[in-house]
């Protein structure tokens, strides 16, 4: 589904400020987020409950220094992608533990994957792996030098 058929979803200021504060630490208890609202935690629960199955919330999880682990290359991976194979490709290539982001892009490219490594000779590896795969024509690939800001998070 593209993102001009998904419904809009309305949120007043309580919606807003409960998803400022999760945005800003996911692990706040909603008794506290209640007390600073002025809001009771039940509503706040059952605004959270209408996000989360509403899709706009659509998970919990960290926020990762993938460096601290080892994983000090990233790498922005342009695809060009035989066009009846497109979709499989895209659902393929989003299993692979390396990739953190995959886009389906217009353009030169069809795709382009962010993705994180070890080592120049993972990537290497990598990119040679991808080539093998006859639904590839060609790709692009830049490394990233310096990480400037890398956050999921935006400003709502």
């Amino acid at each position: 589904m593209s993102n001009n058929n998904k419904k809009k979803v309305e949120m007043d200021t309580v919606d807003r400020r409960l998803m400022i504060e999760l945005l800003r630490d996911a692990r706040t208890s909603l008794r506290r987020l209640s007390e600073e609202m002025n809001v009771s935690p039940a509503t706040l629960h059952n605004r959270l409950t209408r996000l989360v199955q509403e899709g706009i919330i659509k998970g919990f999880t960290a926020l990762v220094d993938y460096s601290k682990l080892g994983y000090s290359l990233s790498a922005v991976i342009m695809v060009k992608v035989d066009g009846k194979h497109l979709l499989e490709f895209e659902k393929e290539i989003s299993n692979i533990d390396n990739i953190t982001a995959v886009y389906d892009v217009v353009g030169d490219y069809d795709v382009i994957l962010v993705a994180k490594f070890r080592s120049v000779e993972d990537l290497d590896s990598f990119l040679k792996q991808l080539l093998k795969n006859p639904k590839i024509e060609r790709t692009y690939t830049s490394i990233v030098l310096n990480v400037i800001k890398e956050d999921p998070r935006v400003r709502i």
